[in-house]
């Protein structure tokens, strides 16, 4: 008995897309797995834009431990001479509002109970909890360092780490990721902290003017 062997030969353009086709998806891979795109700056130039910006909206998530764990949806607003916080649960519920100005706070806690009073921080903190140090972080939240005792430049020179004494805490902020889809580029992922309270900071989207 004799057996014979199929073989079936492709025509010579379909062999050049076999051949061409590993080394797309080789390609698409590569390109899947390149880091985003990063850029230096002067730190004095970058510093000038960041004091620009007056109105901004940073949208995304919010880690806190300390004498209570959860996680959060966030909302930061922040207006000339006014800030705004939400905080809702991953089903949407309002967790904190919070409207602030000089001298004049308004919270709304999770029941839909309002409040009010002249210190912000005071204010989460009596009724919620939550130690977070509110007036500072309106500068802070967007990596620029105004009155903290110390603070130091990465390697793009954008702000990589501040600290500040606030009322016999020490607080320092740590800037691990900036959005560079923004200009002025602006944090992305932050670890706020101080004793016995970690508060991570991961901002999904920015709106700026």
């Amino acid at each position: 008995m004799h057996l014979t062997q199929s073989v079936t030969y492709l025509p010579s353009n379909k062999k050049k897309y076999w051949l061409f086709f590993p080394f797309l998806l080789s390609l698409l891979a590569g390109c899947a797995t390149q880091p985003p795109p990063q850029s230096t700056t002067d730190w004095e130039n970058h510093e000038a834009q960041l004091k620009e910006l007056s109105t901004y909206q940073a949208r995304g998530k919010l880690g806190y431990k300390g004498s209570q764990r959860f996680g959060a949806n966030l909302i930061w607003d922040t207006q000339p001479n006014s800030d705004h916080l939400l905080l809702t649960n991953f089903l949407g519920s309002t967790l904190l509002k919070l409207d602030a100005s000089p001298g004049n706070v308004t919270l709304v806690n999770h029941e839909g109970k309002t409040f009010h009073g002249t210190d912000a921080s005071a204010l989460i903190l009596e009724l919620t909890g939550i130690n977070l140090p509110i007036e500072q972080m309106r500068d802070w939240l967007i990596g620029l360092p105004t009155a903290t005792d110390t603070y130091q430049l990465n390697n793009e020179g954008r702000v990589g780490y501040l600290a500040k004494q606030i009322d016999n805490q020490f607080w320092q902020l740590d800037y691990n990721e900036y959005d560079y889809t923004v200009s002025p580029a602006l944090p992305k992922r932050m670890v706020l902290s101080t004793t016995g309270v970690t508060i991570t900071l991961i901002i999904h989207n920015w709106s700026i003017n």
